[in-house]
């Protein structure tokens, strides 16, 4: 069945926050979150100010300030009047309530929630950001490798390729077909083993040991997560991969002026009533969730 195209145009239309020079950010603290950092400190010059991990907030004295104007990134925030981009399920269906109007998240643009899971996005914000902005990565193979290992996009390419077909098909006009080139085998996979995930060994100084396994040589998609608390080190060192290798100007770390621990609840879907989800979280001040399977939904609730 034919997928309907994404439009570009339509989406800046929508956010046009995305075009925007000079806005504050708070990202989440994987991977996916300071690579997306550092390509809108790169090419629009945003500037971090804080973390969210979908537990705990880290924040600095400035974004308290002007938490009006802060991006959320790779990070599904659902508060009123607070503007976000991330990629998880939101919805049980095509329907998108009012209050997930602020969200970027490929998923509402393209109509589906928990009941079609299977056909959620694979890949990664960083990705979403390179195809929206139509910048190509190098033609290097560490910033080609980088960029593929965030939210492991190319492992997913080899579980579910004919989801990722279609999703290639619903983001058109990218080199797609360069980026992917034979992730599904071995000699790909020891460059990934050899060359990145020995470098985020010794930058995080444990193995990758989340995710689904590669096809080949059973590789974890690590998504190295850090604790800005104790492990601000591990952030600037992913930054300096993606200078030297993205040729991404790093962004500064921020000053943490006020660290908020939220409340972490899992739920399943069998227990939420169909016609005022997500309404009733929302009503309820719910600060972020996400349709994490086809049969659990966690969200976070968080004073702020």
């Amino acid at each position: 069945m034919p997928v309907r195209p994404l439009n570009r145009e339509e989406i800046f239309q929508r956010f046009p926050w995305l075009q925007d020079r000079e806005r504050l950010m708070v990202i989440s603290t994987d991977m996916d979150g300071l690579l997306s950092a550092a390509f809108l400190h790169h090419h629009l010059d945003w500037r971090v100010t804080g973390y969210y991990d979908c537990s705990t907030l880290w924040i600095s004295e400035h974004a308290e300030e002007q938490r009006g104007r802060l991006i959320w990134v790779d990070l599904d925030v659902c508060r009123s009047g607070y503007s976000a981009i991330g990629h998880h399920i939101l919805t049980l269906d095509t329907a998108v309530p009012d209050g997930l109007g602020n969200i970027c998240n490929p998923n509402l643009l393209a109509g589906i929630g928990a009941h079609d899971f299977t056909h959620k996005y694979p890949f990664s914000t960083i990705l979403l950001l390179l195809w929206l902005h139509e910048i190509n990565v190098r033609r290097d193979l560490m910033a080609r490798l980088l960029i593929l290992q965030a939210d492991s996009a190319w492992i997913n390419v080899q579980h579910f390729n004919r989801n990722t077909i279609q999703w290639q098909q619903r983001l058109p006009a990218y080199d797609w077909k360069w980026l992917f080139k034979q992730v599904d085998t071995e000699q790909f996979e020891r460059r990934m083993r050899d060359q990145l995930h020995a470098r985020l060994e010794r930058l995080t100084g444990a193995p990758p040991t989340d995710g689904n396994p590669s096809q080949h040589l059973q590789l974890q998609g690590s998504q190295l997560r850090f604790n800005p608390d104790w492990e601000e080190d591990i952030a600037l060192g992913l930054w300096e991969l993606a200078g030297t290798y993205l040729k991404w100007s790093p962004p500064a770390a921020p000053i943490i002026h006020r660290r908020i621990e939220g409340r972490h609840y899992t739920t399943t879907l069998e227990s939420v009533t169909p016609e005022t989800f997500p309404n009733d979280l929302l009503e309820e001040g719910v600060f972020s969730y996400a349709v994490t399977s086809s049969k659990r939904v966690n969200f976070t609730r968080l004073d702020w």
